[in-house]
């Protein structure tokens, strides 16, 4: 018999809880469903006539937190999505809500995708180099195939594939490994996660070929953004979700890493920030007020015995803001 693979633990659970502060009665969105961890934990407490929103682009998240809710009982009213949460925005005009008072987006990948999708996410497993989240997607290019891990190798052009390792993986050796990448693809193409992960080892210095996992996580979590174009993403999430919010609503997003949680800064530090007047003028003639407060005046990170049970935890970062 197959081992069933199973969607991660919800990082911060305790966390989001607090800061969200769900009421009976509300509605609440959970942009990156999964298993449905956080949304369920959100559901029970907005019992019995909130609603939840779940939004997932893979049928295995709906599927699982589907299961989940039913095993659990939920009273709530539940609409789980096939879709991008960067549609926010549509999906709550196809849902006709009439207000929304939380918003949570956890922008890590799922011990599902690492470990039972078969996706090629993990240099650790032997897999086809997909990293889509979106298994159905294929976006339409003239090589008529599905935009993978695999069509960026063999297609992109050596300032591309370098531009994609150095912004999105911050990988010192990125030249090195793309010039692998090259000349390995003119020879035969590169299909498979241990493929990648030979290239990426024989292109480092000798003496870095021990630490070629480090590189290779580099390498792969680059090529897993780029795929799903997740930067792209966020920043049309982060003022469509804004607006969709009611006054007072809230707005949570984990982060697991600096990319990410830039973006996510500048925007809430945009948001609650007042009068734009120069330092020197006597009195504010702009009249720009707070848009929001940040509840989270400092990054919120998981607590010593959750990253112990979980070390997924450990690099994950929590802000939240509040609509004024």
């Amino acid at each position: 018999m197959q081992e069933k693979k199973s969607f991660h633990v919800p990082v911060l659970l305790k966390e989001v809880l607090e800061y969200l502060d769900p009421k009976p009665g509300q509605t609440v969105i959970d942009g990156t469903l999964g298993g449905g961890g956080h949304a369920l934990a959100l559901a029970k407490a907005i019992e019995p006539k909130g609603i939840l929103v779940g939004i997932d682009l893979d049928p295995a998240a709906l599927t699982e937190a589907s299961a989940k809710a039913k095993d659990a009982d939920i009273k709530t009213e539940l609409h789980f999505v096939k879709g991008n949460y960067r549609d926010i925005k549509k999906i709550v005009n196809d849902l006709a809500l009439s207000e929304v008072n939380a918003i949570i987006i956890d922008i890590g990948i799922s011990s599902y995708d690492l470990e039972g999708s078969n996706r090629g996410f993990s240099f650790q497993k032997h897999e086809p180099l997909d990293m889509r989240f979106d298994p159905e997607a294929r976006p339409a290019h003239k090589e008529k195939e599905p935009f993978t891990a695999r069509f960026i190798l063999n297609h992109y052009s050596e300032k591309d594939l370098k531009k994609t390792f150095e912004e999105y993986g911050e990988e010192k050796f990125s030249s090195r490994i793309v010039r692998g990448i090259i000349e390995h693809r003119q020879q035969q193409s590169i299909e498979t996660t241990e493929d990648l992960f030979n290239i990426i080892k024989h292109s480092l210095p000798a003496a870095f070929r021990f630490k070629a996992g480090d590189s290779a996580r580099r390498v792969f979590q680059a090529l897993r953004i780029e795929v799903n174009k997740e930067l792209e993403n966020l920043e049309k999430f982060l003022p469509d979700a804004f607006e969709v919010l009611a006054k007072g609503g809230k707005l949570a997003v984990i982060s697991f890493h600096s990319l990410e949680d830039r973006i996510v800064k500048h925007f809430f530090l945009e948001k609650a920030k007042g009068c734009i007047c120069p330092p020197d003028f006597p009195q504010c003639v702009c009249g720009k007020e707070p848009l929001a407060k940040i509840l989270t005046k400092k990054l919120v990170s998981a607590s010593e015995e959750e990253q112990k049970e979980n070390s997924r935890s450990i690099p994950a970062k929590l802000r939240v803001i509040q609509k004024i």
